[in-house]
Order: C-alpha cells, then structure tokens, then sequence
C-alpha cells in the first residue's frame, strides 16, 4: 500500500512510531528470540489448536539457522508462498487451500520470525533469497511459482534474478515497489510533514491473554488475519504489533532497485489503493479531528500510487490488478477476487 511508504519516510505530526508501525516498509527483522522475555511462549497456543491443513516441517540453510515451512499438500506445478515482514507462513493458512487443487502449497517463514531461527546476521536480501533456494532444495522443488507479500516482494525479485531457471511466474501481493523510486516521488508529492492520527496505545487487557491479544490485533488492523499467525508472533517474537520489540531495521544500502523493464519472468502484480477515509485502519476512521487531513492525503497520495503502476508496467511480461478499498493485507481483504485472478494468471500456459 504506497501511502504505508510515504508515511513510513515522512516525519508525521503525533506519530513519531509511524515507521515501526508499518511493517511493509520498515524492513525490520528480529535479531533476537522474545520468548523468555514477554513469558508467553506455550501460553500462546493454550486453548488453541491450529487446524489448517498443512504439515509442519524444517529446513537447515546455514550453520545453527532452520526455517520452518508449511506443506499444503497439493498436486500439481510448486507454489511457494513467502509472508510479509514480521509474519510467518501462517499467514497463508486461510489463503493456501485455495490452490491445492492445482498446485503443491508449500509456504516458508524467513529467518528472524516465529518458529525459524532468530540469528543475529544474514539478514540481507541476497542471503533471504539465497535462504529460500536451500528450502526449495532441500524439498526437491525444482521451478516454482513464488507468490509473497510485502517485503516478500524485494526477496522474490532478487531470487528471480539469482537463480532464473527456478521460477516460473510471480506474483505479488502489495510487494512491486521500488522503494528508491516510490521514495523520490513521495518526496515530491508530500515536502512537508503530513498531519496523521495516532494509532491508540494498547491497553494492559489487550495483551492479556493470547486471544485478547488476537482480537486486539483484529479490531485494530480492521482484517483478520490468520490467528496462528499472530499466535506464532507472539509465541516467540513477543507483542510485536507496536514498536517491534527486539527489531533493528535493515538500512537503505539493504535495499534494491526493482528495475522492472529487466524482470524477464512472467508476474502479476497486485496493487492494495485506498482512495477515502472510510477504507483506511478503525483506528484512523475513528479520529474525527483528522478526518479532511487524512482525505487530502489520500488524494495527494494518488500521484504515488500511479507511479508504483506504471512503474511496474515497464515489466515485458507484467500484469497489474488494482484493488480499490484493499487493505495491505489484500489476499485477506478481498481473498476471493484476489485467490480468482492470482488462478487465472498462474495456469494461463
């Protein structure tokens, strides 16, 4: 979502966590296990059963570093699913089934996060991409389809170029920005702060229990995104909606041009555009006093968003859907109109 990359670059007016909050372009990852400081760990799952069908596995890609993956099972051409920054492979346990008809799922869960190894280096994008060749290896997945969201987007593009004879087509969910570009044009658009709600603090009962934790997430987020996704998070990375508890940011000399016009495989790109303040996060919707300012961002931000667009579209052999009222969390907010055109893209020939 583009207005997440502009906040994320602005100083905005009583939102001095607005960076750590948007986790699609703060490019944090855990450098450390929570689990023996927040104290949950088992008491993430109590009274919780995850029962979406896949099987758990892992997969050792560098000396004391494992990375869970998910089998969905499945026949047909591989599938690989990479979550955004700060979530695991259970995002997709509501999303995946929805192609095990045709494809074999298998969904991974990057170093840093979750049940994966919580190293403290190896955390640029060459070694992420380089992370996900040792899983498909190692589970003897030769060409794949890689679908990722978010930050995914910056791993997918790098292993595309890496290792050209493994993928077969991508696809991405609000992932295809160039953020050196996007950063530019933002810059343009938006030269001074943007005044912006704050996002309420938790309250104590919010993380009191696992699913009041869950339900805070939820209301807050205004999607709901898969449970044992969040259980996981909180299992063994802590609380970590808020400011990112134990996450150092990756800097900008991390980071990589897309460069589309030399992206030779065939992708689609999904594009999450919030057009009103009725389509924005509760807690922003329920800030009356920033109702007009928020809407003149959303207009301002247009500029944004259709450069992301046509940015994308110098990529020979790219395709664009663009999901007005989508949340960042596209394959949740709009799972059936998302799941249907990402079918029609994967098993054109």
């Amino acid at each position: 979502m583009t207005f997440h990359h502009v906040l994320a670059n602005m100083v905005i007016s009583r939102n001095p966590l607005a960076g750590a909050l948007l986790a699609s372009t703060t490019f944090a990852l855990s450098t450390t296990c929570a689990q023996a400081q927040n104290g949950w760990g088992a008491r993430a799952f109590s009274g919780y059963v995850d029962e979406a069908p896949h099987r758990v596995g892992f997969v050792t890609v560098a000396k004391g570093v494992r990375l869970e993956y998910l089998d969905f099972g499945g026949s047909g051409p591989p599938l690989v699913l990479l979550a955004g920054i700060g979530n695991t492979a259970h995002a997709y346990d509501d999303f995946a089934p929805g192609f095990t008809d045709r494809f074999h799922v298998v969904a991974i869960t990057r170093r840093g996060f979750g049940a994966s190894s919580h190293p403290d280096t190896g955390y640029s994008i060459p070694t992420l991409a380089h992370d996900i060749k040792v899983v498909l290896d190692s589970l003897h997945l030769g060409r794949v389809d890689v679908m990722g969201h978010s930050f995914a987007g910056q791993e997918m593009t790098h292993f595309a170029r890496a290792y050209p004879g493994r993928v077969a087509k991508l696809v991405y969910l609000d992932g295809a920005y160039d953020d050196f570009g996007l950063d530019s044009v933002a810059r343009l658009v938006f030269p001074d702060p943007v005044p912006y709600p704050s996002k309420p603090d938790m309250r104590p009962e919010d993380s009191a229990t696992a699913a009041a934790y869950v339900a805070y997430v939820h209301r807050s987020r205004g999607v709901d995104i898969p449970e044992s996704d969040i259980r996981m998070r909180l299992r063994y990375d802590g609380v970590v909606e808020e400011a990112g508890k134990g996450y150092v940011a990756i800097g900008n000399e991390d980071r990589e041009r897309q460069d589309w016009k030399t992206l030779t495989v065939p992708a689609l790109a999904i594009f999450a555009v919030i057009d009103s303040v009725s389509q924005t996060e509760p807690w922003v919707r329920a800030d009356a006093f920033y109702h007009d300012a928020v809407q003149s961002f959303l207009t301002r931000d247009t500029a944004v968003t259709h450069f992301a667009e046509r940015d994308f579209a110098q990529a020979p052999h790219g395709e664009e859907l663009i999901v007005h009222g989508g949340h960042h969390w596209v394959f949740v907010s709009h799972k059936a109109l998302v799941t249907a055109r990402v079918r029609e893209f994967l098993l054109k020939p």
